[in-house]
C-alpha cells in the first residue's frame, strides 16, 4: 500500500506498507514520510512505527541498509538526536494506544522537533484506523493538530 496526500505543492506525506515506501516496512509496520518546502528547518522526517498494546511510545529501532535522498539535504536512518527520541516520547503520552518506532530517518538540516511530533501524530491515526479509510483533510489537521496545541498553550502561559 500506498498513499501520497500532497498540500499545496510545497508539503507531502507518503504512507506505505510493505515495499511500497523509500525504506522496506516489516508485516504490522506503517511508514510515514514528510517532505516539505527545500530548505526550511522542518522540511523533513521519516517515521516507521507498529502498534503497541502498552500507552506510550517504545523504540525498537534496527539498521536497514538503506540510502534516503532527500534534495538539499543529508538525510540519516537511525534516530541520531535526543531531542527527537524526547519529542516522540513526548507526543506519544497524549495517545490512546501506544506505538513501537521502528524506523527514523532525519534530514541534518530539514529536521525538527515539530516535523516529529506531527509525524508521530498523524502516523498514530493510521496505525488506528488500520485499513478503514480516512480523508486526506482529516490527516492533514491531525498534522497541523500539534502545532496549534503548542501555540495556544503557550499563548495562555
Amino acid at each position: 500500500m500506498r498513499r501520497e496526500l500532497a498540500r499545496h505543492h510545497l508539503s507531502r506525506l507518503v504512507a506505505w506498507t510493505g515495499d511500497d515506501g523509500p525504506v522496506p516496512a516489516p508485516a504490522g509496520v506503517v511508514g510515514l514520510e514528510y517532505r516539505g518546502r527545500l530548505g526550511h528547518p522542518s522540511s523533513y522526517g521519516l517515521l516507521m512505527a507498529r502498534a503497541a498494546e502498552a500507552p506510550g511510545v517504545q523504540f525498537d529501532i534496527r539498521s536497514t541498509p538503506v540510502v534516503l535522498s532527500v534534495p538539499c539535504d543529508e538525510a540519516v536512518l537511525g534516530l541520531t538526536e535526543s531531542e527527537y527520541r524526547a519529542a516522540l516520547s513526548a507526543a506519544g503520552l497524549a495517545l490512546g494506544g501506544g506505538l513501537v518506532v521502528t524506523g527514523v530517518g532525519e534530514g541534518r538540516i530539514g529536521s525538527s522537533v515539530v516535523v516529529f511530533t506531527r509525524l508521530v501524530a498523524v502516523l498514530s491515526v493510521l496505525l488506528a484506523v488500520g485499513s478503514e479509510p480516512v480523508a486526506d483533510a482529516e490527516l492533514w489537521a491531525t498534522w497541523d493538530e500539534p502545532w496549534r496545541a503548542r501555540c495556544a498553550a503557550a499563548r495562555d502561559a
